[in-house]
């Protein structure tokens, strides 16, 4: 299991990172979305992502960013209260499945989107820098 990619909301839009920095019970330096809660960053599988966005179709294109995509790591089987670590830092599992956006298409027409099942949600337990293609072990 391995970090992909990384990207922040800043002032200025979305950004993509080589590196994030990690704030204990707070979320990503510089992240406009950071605000401590249950939701501190969002992770997805990066093979699934990129098929979506590759498809063009659904309101997640535009309006859903992942902070964290991965690699390797098995969403179906993430429960909140998972532990796993990164570069010496550590993140606890809080939620999984994104929740769909009532005015989408695949929504409205009762199809069931694969990004809904590979989103998971965390809080930063341990601060530090993260980087691309460290390794996520349980924790």
């Amino acid at each position: 299991m391995k970090t992909v990619k990384f990207r922040i909301k800043t002032k200025q839009g979305k950004e993509e990172r080589c590196s994030l920095t990690l704030i204990e019970d707070f979320g990503i330096e510089d992240d406009a979305k950071a605000s401590g809660g249950d939701r501190q960053l969002c992770l997805c599988d990066d093979a699934a992502y990129e098929e979506y966005i590759s498809e063009n179709k659904g309101l997640c294109v535009t309006r859903f960013m992942p902070n964290i995509t991965t690699a390797g790591l098995d969403y179906k089987d993430l429960r909140a209260g998972d532990c796993f670590r990164i570069n010496g830092t550590e993140i606890e599992i809080t939620g999984t499945a994104k929740k769909c956006f009532p005015e989408c298409e695949f929504v409205q027409s009762g199809a069931v989107c694969q990004i809904k099942r590979t989103v998971a949600f965390a809080k930063i337990r341990k601060g530090g820098t993260i980087n691309i293609g460290d390794e996520i072990t349980d924790g």
